[in-house]
């Protein structure tokens, strides 16, 4: 199986009760869970390593990792440390070569960490707490605004995770499809928006992972001016808000931190959404070609809609 790295491993969602999450996204994204035994080949992975503590629902050309923290229970009964509160918490991305990510971010002044929180030095990644053969590493928020966390899938475990967790990493996969019996019409991811105060850094950092930054813009719904960076076939827009101040997304407090707001997604027919949305008690907000849910509503994520084609303005 040839490598399509890099590309976004998954976007994680922070949520308090993972079943009440499973039927949310069954009745509103028409998506059923994707459980830890059905992503795993189990008998190569650590035996102490926790399962069954997120479920992944595949929405479009996003795998998107649902996580109560509560069930998170690393080796050692350390707790995971999450915030209270639901809503996105980071973003995960693929990357073959981790110890040349590690060591090229250090080199432009992102510093990374392993999984028990030690700043990794000149690239010598240690093996992960999952499997020895998948290392994964975090970077800072104080460095990088927002936690992304970088991963590498070792080939031997591709072809059992590509069936269900991320299909396209499958041979055939193709991309704009949208799935049988979507209420949605989910045609494909639009872009990914993430609040900050300090954009030129988000940009100066994804070029360093060989990003590019585009034409900035105003968006309407969030009064704020909008930079968008294209990497590993995702956009993300990072967002400065003219006036609102920046809120965290899992506590409500107010924050000088990047936070990760919502997800937009191309659909078919955005009347049709707004009326399954709204079917389901979930707030939105409106304007022209464009609409939001309500975070209090929908899981703590600003989850948008735009028509497919759309172009941004």
């Amino acid at each position: 199986m040839s490598s399509p790295f890099p590309l976004m491993f998954h976007p994680t969602l922070i949520v308090g009760d993972l079943e009440e999450a499973a039927d949310w996204f069954r009745k509103v994204f028409g998506r059923t869970e994707v459980r830890w035994e059905d992503k795993w080949d189990l008998s190569l992975l650590n035996p102490d390593y926790p399962v069954n503590y997120s479920y992944f629902f595949v929405i479009g050309d996003v795998s998107l990792d649902v996580l109560a923290p509560s069930l998170l229970v690393l080796p050692g009964d350390r707790e995971a440390v999450y915030p209270k509160g639901q809503g996105l918490a980071d973003i995960a991305w693929y990357a073959d070569d981790i110890e040349d990510l590690a060591a090229r971010l250090e080199r432009h002044g992102f510093r990374t960490r392993d999984q028990e929180g030690n700043i990794i030095r000149d690239g010598r990644v240690p093996e992960s707490n999952l499997v020895a053969d998948c290392p994964m590493i975090w970077s800072l928020p104080e460095d990088t605004g927002l936690t992304y966390e970088y991963y590498h899938l070792a080939e031997r475990h591709r072809p059992k995770y590509s069936r269900l967790a991320d299909p396209r990493l499958a041979l055939g996969w193709r991309p704009g499809v949208v799935a049988p019996g979507d209420p949605l019409g989910v045609v494909r991811c639009a872009h990914h928006t993430v609040l900050t105060e300090q954009p030129d850094r988000a940009v100066r950092l994804f070029e360093v992972l060989g990003g590019d930054a585009g034409p900035r813009r105003h968006d309407v719904l969030l009064d704020a001016d909008v930079v968008p960076v294209r990497y590993a076939d995702s956009v993300i827009e990072f967002a400065t808000p003219r006036s609102a101040p920046i809120l965290d997304v899992l506590t409500g407090a107010p924050t000088h931190t990047d936070q990760y707001l919502g997800i937009t997604f191309e659909v078919l027919d955005l009347d049709a959404v707004e009326a399954h949305l709204r079917s389901h008690g979930i707030g939105v907000e409106r304007a022209d070609d464009e609409l939001v849910t309500d975070p209090h509503t929908s899981f703590g994520a600003r989850w948008g809609f735009v028509p497919t084609g759309r172009k941004e303005s």
